[in-house]
């Protein structure tokens, strides 16, 4: 599923404060951070350590304000206020490393200090005078993925940003990270490269600014859209730092697309069909492989590989357009077909074709094999108990466990506006959000429009989102607290709506005090009140549905 596909949005700029414990926090981290930068040594350690605390709140989601406003700018300030030298070393790096409105605020709040007499560290002149000077990208031969190096000089020490690019969905930068030793990290992506899968090339800084800056757009993009942005463990904290290299970068043009209007398209097909025999049904799917070349490669849409072939399945048979019977039957020899012919047309060497046709037989071996009479008893079965150890389950234990995982996702075919999907994945995170919101048909018109923010005064991305953490963990059985909690509220008479937001409303307390500052990461209170639920009620009373706090007093 592409990172745009589930339509959640953040929530709209608010003003300071907005967020009860902003504060606390705002107090806690300053003092952690005046502390730390009172004792760095140089402007690349500052930077790192700024760049994660920055990253702490990336990508978050604030009931009803922008983390960015209510962390960011308070934490900026506050330190504009306190008149010690680590607070001018503070606003001095996010002057480099936050938000053009943090970065507006924090240099004059450090001019403002310095002006009043305080003092800012030696290493701080050197904040602003780096530049980049080379870059490297490491990728395999397909094209699908690229690890690209960007060296930046700075008083005659270097680093380097490695960030990952994944083109198979549309250029996103998965992870990044810094280090220190430039030629070690161009040593070490040496050493994995072999005879056909991994291809080193230097880049023009014009080439790195069209490689790294769309896809670190493409992240932010997808943070804005979605409750868990597709990132790797160290992005986060790296993200600002990388942020502030981009913009060393020259501004990147705009991409030419290779196939830019229907004509070009339709010459492709033509060219492809004519060389092969192939069912009836191909021409739609060859239609189709095109068009997804060029949305997600518009500078190289003939491009084939592994990951982009998987994601081509994977949008073509659950998130695009309907695919008829005559196009699903010619699909795999299509697909089959379309891989040695594009592939050959880019210059893959023949060992990397082989190896292309072999991942491309496995993919396409499955389809259409349940034909129109939807998944067959036995893929239900698999996918409910997909990651169990059946081997350390007792008989008794099984129905238990199926029970949970059926009434986290009760079935596995559900409707999204237009949209029939007859077999989502239960035991597939994104399949499972899918069945989740299929659920809240209510909300499918809102969901579908970016613009929109309640929905009779309730937050519908946020409902569904706390409705997957729930169902995530009744999925996983973590905490096994909330299983124990819905069995006891179901049996008192409640039904799986009522439960499930009983839960909710006790998550949602949890999560409202680790984003705003309020909680310590303490999971403890979460379990405390699960533990409540249910115990006060008699067999049979019905315990009344909570409703989740979408929006919370101030």
């Amino acid at each position: 599923m592409s990172p745009q596909s589930k339509g959640r949005k953040r929530k709209k700029q608010g003003a300071r404060r907005d967020a009860p414990g902003a504060d606390a926090f705002a107090d806690r981290v300053l003092d952690d951070a005046v502390r730390e930068l009172a004792g760095a040594t140089d402007a690349l350690q500052a930077e790192l350590y700024v760049s994660v605390l920055l990253g702490a709140w990336w990508g978050k989601v604030v009931p009803d304000a922008d983390p960015e406003v209510v962390f960011g700018e308070e934490l900026v300030a506050r330190a504009a206020r306190k008149r010690i030298p680590g607070a001018v070393a503070l606003l001095r790096v996010i002057a480099i490393l936050g938000t053009p409105r943090q970065r507006e605020q924090a240099a004059a709040g450090a001019d403002a200090l310095v002006a009043g007499g305080v003092d800012e560290p030696a290493w701080v002149r050197a904040l602003g005078t780096e530049r980049a000077v080379e870059a490297w990208t490491y990728g395999d031969v397909y094209g699908d993925q690229s690890t690209v190096l960007l060296v930046v000089e700075r008083g005659g020490s270097r680093h380097a940003l490695v960030a990952l690019v994944d083109h198979t969905v549309g250029g996103v930068a998965e992870e990044a990270f810094f280090t220190d030793d430039p030629d070690g990290a161009r040593a070490e992506l040496r050493g994995i490269a072999d005879e056909h899968s991994v291809v080193e090339r230097e880049l023009s800084l014009d080439e790195a600014a069209a490689m790294l800056v769309p896809a670190f757009a493409v992240t932010d993009s997808a943070a804005e859209l979605v409750s868990e942005p597709p990132v790797g463990e160290e992005f986060a904290a790296s993200r600002a730092l990388a942020a502030a290299r981009l913009r060393l970068l020259p501004a990147p043009p705009e991409p030419v697309p290779a196939l830019p209007d229907e004509a070009s398209r339709a010459a492709v097909v033509d060219e492809f069909l004519a060389a092969h025999d192939l069912p009836p049904g191909a021409r739609g799917c060859a239609e189709m492989l095109v068009e997804f070349g060029a949305a997600v490669s518009p500078t190289r849409p003939l491009r084939v590989g592994p990951g982009t072939l998987d994601e081509f399945l994977d949008e073509t048979l659950n998130d695009g357009p309907v695919v008829s019977q005559a196009e699903l039957e010619a699909l795999p020899d299509t697909v089959r077909a379309w891989a040695d012919w594009a592939g050959r047309r880019s210059g893959l060497p023949d060992a990397a074709l082989a190896e292309l046709a072999d991942e491309v037989d496995d993919m396409v071996s499955a389809i259409g094999r349940a034909g129109d009479a939807g998944p067959v008893p036995g893929d239900v079965a698999d996918a409910y108990l997909a990651g169990l150890d059946l081997e350390s389950l007792t008989p008794e234990d099984l129905p238990d466990v199926l029970a949970r995982r059926m009434f986290a996702v009760p079935g596995v075919d559900t409707r999204i506006g237009d949209e029939e999907f007859s077999f989502l994945d239960p035991s597939d995170p994104d399949d499972r959000g899918m069945l989740i919101e299929g659920e809240h048909p209510e909300y499918h018109e809102a969901l579908a429009d970016p613009g929109t923010e309640t929905v009779d005064g309730a937050n519908p991305r946020l409902h569904i989102t706390v409705h997957e953490i729930v169902a995530n963990q009744l999925w996983d059985d973590e905490p096994p607290q909330v299983w124990q909690a819905a069995r006891r509220l179901l049996a008192t008479g409640a039904d799986r709506h009522d439960v499930l937001h009983a839960i909710a409303d006790v998550l949602v307390e949890h999560l409202h005090g680790l984003l705003t500052g309020q909680g310590d990461g303490d999971i403890a209170p979460y379990i405390a009140g699960l533990e409540q639920l249910g115990r006060d009620l008699e067999p049979g009373a019905r315990e009344p549905a909570p409703v989740i706090p979408l929006r919370r007093n101030r």
